[in-house]
Parts: structure tokens; sequence; C-alpha cells
């Protein structure tokens, strides 16, 4: 079985799901968790697939999507969206101990459903804009909007 990495608290938090999980810890979800282990941003299930690849790991896609699924149903992944210009990507990380500082989410004004918006770009430019202008962020920031099924 691959070696998890160490040296910090997700490393901690990931050995404890794996032995705690009522699902046998197999190579699989051993890989899955040290390619995320080794990320400093969310990735996609993909960019972990091909991650294995490189890492000779043989591993399906389906399988992947799997193991992110258990992670986040768990508690220890975090999915998000990252929106581009080819459309609209889940993005997985394993989820920090501390509470994200900001909170950027679109609310329909209709059906009143949220989306997180999880764009580190984003963020920064908004941070930096009140910064320079002057302005203290609050902790969430709700954009009303209109959700395509309303």
């Amino acid at each position: 079985m691959q070696q998890i990495l160490e040296g910090s608290g997700a490393h901690s938090r990931v050995q404890e799901w794996l032995r705690n999980s009522p699902l046998r810890i197999t190579r699989a979800r051993s890989a899955v968790a040290t390619v995320l282990l080794r990320q400093t941003a969310p990735i996609s299930a993909e960019v972990v697939f091909r991650q294995l690849i490189e890492d000779h790991q043989n591993i399906s896609l389906g399988s992947v999507y799997r193991i992110l699924k258990q992670m986040e149903d768990d508690g220890l992944v975090l999915r998000d969206r990252h929106i581009t210009s080819g459309g609209v990507k889940a993005i997985y990380s394993i989820r920090s101990e501390e509470p994200l500082s900001r909170r950027y989410q679109f609310r329909c004004d209709v059906c009143g459903r949220q989306q997180r918006i999880a764009d580190a770009i984003l963020a920064g430019q908004l941070a930096s804009v009140a910064t320079l202008e002057g302005f203290v962020m609050p902790d969430e920031i709700t954009i009303p909007a209109r959700c395509r099924d309303c």
C-alpha cells in the first residue's frame, strides 16, 4: 500500500478516515488520498487520475470518482465548482480543519438555492480592491442572482 504523506493535520485526518471508514483500506483509496495531500490547490478528478497514472497506479477514472464521493460523504474532502472558459468542473481538496475565512456564494432570489464560488483568483481580487479602497470585507458575501431552473 502506498505511504500517505506525513507532516500535517490533513495527514492525520486522512489516516484517521482510512482507519475509521467502514470500507476496507485499499491501495486505490490510499493512492487518491496521497494525491490530494500533495496538492496546494483543489484539483479535478481527471487531474487526480492523471497523477495516479504518473505514479504508476492502475486505478480507473470511475474508481477515482467513487473514492472522491466516499471521501466527500464522510466529510474528509471538500467538493467545489470551478468555472472556466471550458465550463464548470468539480474540484476536490482535503477539507481544512480551520473554517474558511471568507465565503462567497450566489443565492437564487426565487428558490433560494445557493452555490459557493470556489475561485481563489476572484477572492484575491475582491480582497485587494477592498484593501486599496479602504473597505473591510465581511466574512460572507452573498450575491443575489437567478438560477437557470427559475
